[in-house]
């Protein structure tokens, strides 16, 4: 029950930064020319990531380390969010240039989509080794009063 509340805040909040950066596009006067549409194109995928991403970090089993998992998918796809979001604010310097400016968010997609893959080939890595070190000292019960 738990797990589905945490879910639905995620998705209203995302709802509602969608909502918002539509409403943003049609009600503040922005020129609806091609690289303007294809900008913010970038940004809802860009959000429907963030809290896809997000939401799909509820589901992850444990055959990964949670801890490095989450806060490395969580932070990665933060990061994409904030870096397509910050690429919007230089559309003006591609303005007869539509396909470099397709290409870099391209080029950004393909960055963040390699470092969530490596996160989370890590997270295994790092679990099958926790889980060896379990086998070699026979539990996971903490020591205590020595080394």
């Amino acid at each position: 029950m738990k797990n589905q509340v945490s879910i639905l805040a995620i998705w209203i909040i995302g709802i509602i930064v969608f909502v918002l950066s539509l409403t943003g596009f049609f009600l503040l006067g922005i020129e609806k020319n091609a690289l303007n549409v294809s900008a913010l194109a970038f940004l809802l995928l860009s959000e429907i990531v963030l809290f896809v991403g997000l939401t799909v970090l509820r589901f992850f089993d444990v055959k990964h380390s949670n801890v490095f998992l989450k806060a490395g998918l969580t932070t990665t796809v933060s990061l994409y969010f904030l870096t397509t979001l910050i690429s919007l604010f230089f559309t003006g310097a591609f303005r007869e240039k539509l396909s470099v400016f397709i290409f870099i968010e391209i080029a950004i997609i393909a960055l963040f989509a390699i470092i969530t893959i490596s996160i989370i080939a890590f997270s295994r890595m790092i679990e099958r080794r926790n889980e060896e070190d379990v086998a070699k000292i026979g539990n996971n019960v903490p020591k205590r009063g020595g080394f």
